[in-house]
């Protein structure tokens, strides 16, 4: 469908699965992701919920837009799934797309939000960060020689997190171009900078602070090497303290794609949360 901003228009790809009938899940993916990273956990979610799968605009099939704040792309999704036909709403998001889930919670009916490893860090909090700190960093040219090539790049920060739904998922980042006759990456260099400039100056305490008590927030926490408990502990109490209505999940030697390195846990605790609806605060 054709979503209007500002008097200029632009396709965003959406796909709906599932049960109608049941409580419904958006789903956001992160950056340079599209839809598809949700493919093995949609097979087990459809069969309890309403699934919609979105991408965001510059990613997979939904076409570019010329304003990536964060705020604007939840409302470019609300003016997409108004159009369907749901009930008791939750929304869901990983990494960047935790920060555009959040942002939808705050401002549309959802039930209640859950953020993959991601949203609950103020980037513009950090004493010494700045927006001009935030650089996307080009894929080196190698990776786009062939399919296999880029398999091999992104398979080789993680040998043992693959499959064949990875597989298609990382396959649907890029497309050939006709004209040069090599990959590209669907998200551009300039877009994924531009969103990262975005996600730098959304302030998830203030979204906080202007959601209502009633939604149930649940932040997902991968723990591994890179990010141990300590490093991410104030961040998660300044949040617990500003929305109390939280519950706080950590998966012990995770990769940041909870969904795609746990995804039986995952599953799990997605119906849980929907299903039974309570927050018990922070757990480990």
């Amino acid at each position: 469908m054709y979503i209007c901003v500002g008097g200029a228009c632009m396709k965003i790809h959406y796909e709906i699965t599932g049960d109608i009938t049941k409580p419904t899940l958006l789903l956001i993916h992160g950056l340079g992701w599209t839809q598809k990273i949700w493919n093995e956990v949609q097979e087990a979610l459809k069969e309890d919920l309403q699934l919609i799968l979105i991408d965001l605009p510059g990613h997979g099939e939904s076409e570019a837009t010329n304003e990536y704040d964060l705020e604007v792309i939840a409302d470019m999704i609300h003016r997409e799934i108004a159009l369907i036909p749901v009930s008791n709403l939750y929304v869901a998001g990983s990494s960047l797309g935790a920060a555009v889930a959040l942002a939808y919670g705050r401002k549309y009916n959802a039930n209640g939000v859950i953020l993959i490893d991601g949203g609950f860090t103020a980037l513009n909090r950090i004493e010494g960060l700045h927006a001009e700190d935030m650089i996307y960093n080009p894929l080196p040219a190698y990776a786009f020689e062939s399919m296999d090539a880029y398999f091999r790049f992104m398979r080789s920060d993680n040998p043992d997190l693959w499959n064949d739904y990875i597989a298609t998922a990382v396959a649907d980042q890029l497309f050939l171009d006709p004209k040069e006759g090599v990959y590209k990456q669907k998200a551009s260099s300039a877009i994924q900078q531009k969103y990262l400039e975005s996600l730098y100056y959304f302030d998830p305490l203030d979204a906080l602070g202007r959601l209502s008590d009633t939604k149930k927030i649940t932040v997902m926490v991968a723990l591994h090497e890179q990010q141990q408990k300590a490093d991410v502990e104030e961040d998660l109490l300044a949040f617990y303290n500003v929305h109390r209505n939280t519950d706080i999940l950590y998966y012990e030697d995770t990769d940041h794609l909870i969904m795609l390195d746990k995804p039986k846990r995952f599953i799990e605790d997605v119906k849980r949360i929907i299903h039974n609806g309570k927050s018990s605060g922070i757990a480990d």
